[in-house]
């Protein structure tokens, strides 16, 4: 398999040297889809601002600045069992019926440990700027955050389902394709992906404009050319998706690159044109703040 990347590169999150970054001096951007890793298995990558993580066939590697708080937690991050929020709260699970949630040393004071249950089995814990997504087993998405932000929760905060404690998505339920598989989340920005890879989003800033037409509190379909999609990244201000076809697109902001093209902005999703060898196909797709990952892999004989 092999991993590429694009996008911010201060810190070197997207130089893997034996897990070790050069910090002699600061790296320059990519800004276009480079090759950074290769292995015999490459998971999906977590990106944070800083770093990065991934999971290959010789242990976890890492590149960027990694302090103590975030090496501690690097394999909840992978595991999706784990997440920190753009305000430098975080949340965890504790692998049976509840989520811890505390201020990281980066928060200030931050708010007092706070413990959510009743959402039952979480496989998949995710985070924006100023809250956190979880998805249980059954397929229902729960949302919690900074009330100020309420398009982000994709439901109404009421004296009885309060915006700061889980409360589940009631629009996600009974889809047409059915049941949610796969959330995902940045900056102001939350999808979620269906069995039938039908994708869904909702969310928002007041006073910026949206990376997508027509967003809003209220969970709204994607659509790239009919397409299924299969898989998907959204960072602070930019998406990428891979469809049924192992088609890549991509929208939004490319300031530092994280787009891969050459312009500033994507306003529509735009195809990226990779060159890939004979045999070779794009399996999945990730994003960080202001980076994008491609993985790939040789066809099935």
């Amino acid at each position: 398999m092999e991993l590429l990347a694009t996008g911010f590169n201060a810190w070197g999150q997207l130089q893997f040297h034996n897990g070790q970054s050069d910090t002699s001096s600061e790296p320059d951007d990519i800004h276009s889809f480079q090759s950074v890793l290769k292995d015999d298995f490459i998971g999906h990558p977590c990106s944070l601002l800083e770093c990065t993580f991934v999971k290959t066939t010789s242990g976890i590697r890492q590149a960027g600045f990694i302090d103590a708080n975030r090496a501690n937690l690097k394999e909840k991050f992978l595991s999706f069992t784990a997440a920190l929020a753009g305000n430098g709260i975080i949340a965890e699970y504790d692998g049976h019926d509840a989520i811890c949630q505390y201020g990281s040393q980066f928060s200030g004071s931050g708010p007092e440990q706070q413990n959510f249950s009743g959402m039952g089995r979480i496989v998949q814990l995710v985070a924006y700027e100023t809250g956190f997504v979880a998805l249980s087993k059954d397929g229902r998405v729960w949302t919690w955050g900074d009330a100020r932000y309420s398009d982000c929760l994709g439901r109404s905060a009421t004296n009885s389902s309060l915006a700061e404690r889980p409360g589940f998505v009631e629009e996600l339920e009974d889809l047409p394709t059915g049941k949610i598989i796969k959330i995902f989340a940045a900056g102001y920005l939350i999808l979620a992906l269906t069995e039938g890879y039908d994708l869904y989003a909702w969310g928002g800033h007041p006073g910026r404009r949206a990376i997508l037409e027509g967003l809003s509190g209220s969970p709204i379909p994607v659509v790239i050319k009919e397409s299924d999609i299969i898989d998907c990244g959204v960072g602070e201000s930019h998406m990428i998706v891979l469809t049924s076809e192992h088609e890549v697109y991509v929208i939004g902001d490319n300031t530092n690159g994280q787009l891969g093209l050459s312009v500033k902005e994507a306003r529509a999703w735009t195809r990226i044109s990779l060159q890939l060898r004979v045999g070779q196909i794009v399996c999945g797709v990730s994003a960080g703040q202001r980076t994008s990952f491609i993985l790939t892999k040789d066809k099935d004989p």
